[in-house]
């Protein structure tokens, strides 16, 4: 048996804006590496060498940006929707390449599950679907699911406050046999979690479970794509206890400068350039980024080529490339698009902006 892998990348991003309005959602950076190279990580992991991309939106991008790196060895395929076909209706679309048991998953969700796991418990069902679960504090933005003995007896879809009877939710991670896809219509737009799934529960077939174990994050707003870059760089850092530098650090390159302090999980790109008595605390700071003096980060992503003058404080915000922030200014809990400038002592609070470039 070879297994196929299907990931989904078209989606828009819309949560994520204005950060998407550059750079597809599946190629933001989480903790130095595309959102999408998590995933296809795992994949490769269990063996997966034969993989079909699902793309629309930004779908030049996303191509070129995968096609620049070498993919494991792994055999890329990309469909590019003209029109939103809803994620089981893009699997639909691309129902020639999976002859066998094949792997669905999302381009831009953080995952790092053991699927290989997943596969042997899929084939040991016998059933025709699996779905990976995992639990959640919040399920009311997901799809909850509730098993027995590890079958599927209910599923809601973004349940209310009321309706909520799990804390398992599904990940839209899905183990298939190309005989599901008999059951999504042609040519419609169509959903696993709102169409299919309870379709298939309502005919009495049986759904397998399976509860996976590590990393599982929708990096859909600015927040969740910061805690997601911290959790990558705590995973995947060293441990480096030094006098300026002090925690799980991805370092491509150590920062120039000489009195700054770094600690917590981070990320470090090339060429950084970090000024006196400035302080950088669970952040990721990406190539030819020059901080001035006396400068405080935290919990922020600040993206290629940027620049942050004397005296200024950010927390809890995404900074896109090439944007230049003046002194003394206080930015927090935002998030601000490419080439912006912005003015001495300004003060950005819970907001996000664009320029004309980035749209």
């Amino acid at each position: 048996m070879t297994v196929k892998g299907v990931l989904m990348a078209g989606g828009k991003g819309t949560r994520l804006r204005p950060i998407t309005y550059s750079i597809p959602k599946p190629l933001v950076p989480v903790a130095g590496k595309p959102c999408i190279e998590y995933p296809l990580n795992s994949f490769n992991d269990a063996d997966i060498k034969d993989i079909i991309i699902t793309t629309g939106y930004k779908y030049e991008y996303l191509i070129s940006g995968l096609l620049k790196n070498e993919r494991n060895k792994q055999n890329i395929l990309f469909s590019v929707e003209r029109e939103p076909a809803g994620t089981a209706g893009s699997v639909k679309l691309v129902h020639g390449f999976l002859d066998d048991t094949f792997v669905v998953g999302s381009g831009d969700i953080l995952f790092d599950f053991d699927i290989k796991a997943a596969i042997k418990n899929h084939e040991k069902s016998g059933k025709a679907a699996t779905i990976v679960l995992t639990e959640v504090e919040d399920p009311s933005q997901l799809g909850i699911v509730e098993s027995t003995d590890g079958i599927v007896k209910r599923f809601l879809e973004k349940p209310s406050a009321s309706e909520v009877f799990s804390n398992k939710a599904n990940t839209g991670i899905y183990i298939l046999e190309p005989e599901i896809l008999e059951h999504i219509p042609e040519n419609e737009t169509y959903d696993f979690g709102k169409q299919l799934f309870p379709k298939l529960l309502s005919e009495g077939v049986e759904i397998n479970s399976w509860e996976g174990k590590g990393v599982w994050l929708d990096t859909g707003r600015p927040k969740e794509l910061i805690a997601g870059s911290q959790i990558m760089a705590s995973r995947y850092g060293f441990e480096i206890k030094e006098k300026n530098i002090n925690g799980s650090i991805i370092m491509k390159e150590r920062p120039i400068g000489d009195s700054y302090k770094i600690n917590g999980n981070c990320y470090l790109g090339e060429n950084v350039k970090i000024g006196k008595e400035t302080s950088v605390h669970n952040s990721m700071i990406y190539n030819g980024v020059e901080i001035g003096d006396n400068v405080k980060i935290s919990d922020s992503i600040i993206f290629n080529g940027c620049r942050i003058d004397n005296e200024t404080e950010l927390s809890g915000s995404v900074i896109m490339e090439n944007t230049s922030i003046g002194k003394k200014c206080i930015i927090n809990r935002s998030a601000l698009s490419s080439n912006l400038n912005i003015q001495n002592s300004s003060r950005i609070y819970d907001v996000s902006l664009s320029s004309n470039s980035s749209e």
